[in-house]
């Protein structure tokens, strides 16, 4: 009786890709359109030879908003009037925070918790607005 163990053999690199581990999944990476988490929904641009770059976004929501724009010729760089929009909606929700802090403070005399609340009111707001405009938008299939 032989008891030597049967052991896989590791598996081999894939033949398109050797000596290069495929990063599917968008680890860490910031949705390309509110900059929240993303969550597996992808973009690249078919037309460009590779090695193509990948957007990323939290829903697809985002997605189609950021498919949309592709589609009219339209890129993600500079302040769009969606953008715009999103910011002016944020002002209002900063202003409710600095009224519960007291406008009559100088920056460089805020606490570490009320720049805190001002940094996440400010970010929690506009990727707020920014989906809820995604989903005002049209669906672009």
């Amino acid at each position: 009786m032989n008891h030597v163990a049967q052991l896989p053999s590791p598996p081999a690199a894939p033949a398109d890709c050797p000596e290069r581990i495929r990063l599917w999944h968008p680890r860490l990476k910031p949705c390309a359109v509110c900059l929240r988490p993303a969550r597996g929904f992808g973009f690249f641009n078919p037309n460009k030879p590779r090695p193509r770059e990948h957007r990323w976004f939290c829903s697809m929501h985002c997605q189609a908003f950021f498919a949309a724009r592709h589609r009219k010729g339209l890129t993600m760089q500079g302040t769009t009037d969606e953008e715009r929009l999103a910011i002016a909606m944020v002002m209002k929700r900063l202003g409710q925070t600095m009224d519960l802090i007291g406008w009559d403070k100088r920056l460089r005399d805020l606490t570490e918790t009320d720049v805190t609340a001002l940094i996440e009111e400010v970010l929690e707001g506009y990727g707020a607005e920014m989906s809820r405009i995604a989903a005002k938008g049209e669906v672009p299939f």
